[in-house]
């Protein structure tokens, strides 16, 4: 499964929001393909700098660069999110659609059970 994050721009101190889509490839007349972009929902990107076993010092944590990074499941506060990063460096999304949301995250759990390797490309607008 292939995701896409378009990050929105937002003005400094605001929560960061963005739109979630799903990637399809289709093949094109070229011999290569071209990517068809399905929306799922509208997000809230919230940035989390985990504590390194290393060292007690944690900073601020700027959102995480634009690139393409594993993806993952959790529950916060008894909602599920989506999670993406590396270590110690990792960014939460909530799905702002209910309806979407449910059915996303029902997909998406399903997927990584049965061993799906799941992506996320992050973009800024």
């Amino acid at each position: 499964m292939y995701l896409k994050l378009i990050r929105h721009k937002s003005p400094a101190g605001q929560l960061r929001r963005g739109t979630l889509y799903r990637v399809h490839f289709q093949p094109n007349e070229k011999g290569g393909f071209n990517e068809h972009l399905t929306s799922i929902s509208d997000v809230y990107e919230i940035s989390t700098r985990i504590q390194s076993p290393i060292s007690n010092y944690q900073s601020p944590m700027e959102v995480l660069p634009p690139l393409i990074y594993p993806v993952g499941v959790t529950q916060v506060d008894g909602r599920w999110r989506l999670v993406f990063g590396v270590p110690f460096r990792r960014s939460l999304l909530h799905l702002i659609d209910r309806n979407a949301r449910d059915a996303f995250f029902i997909e998406l759990r399903s997927a990584l059970r049965q061993g799906t390797d799941v992506r996320i490309e992050v973009c800024n607008l």
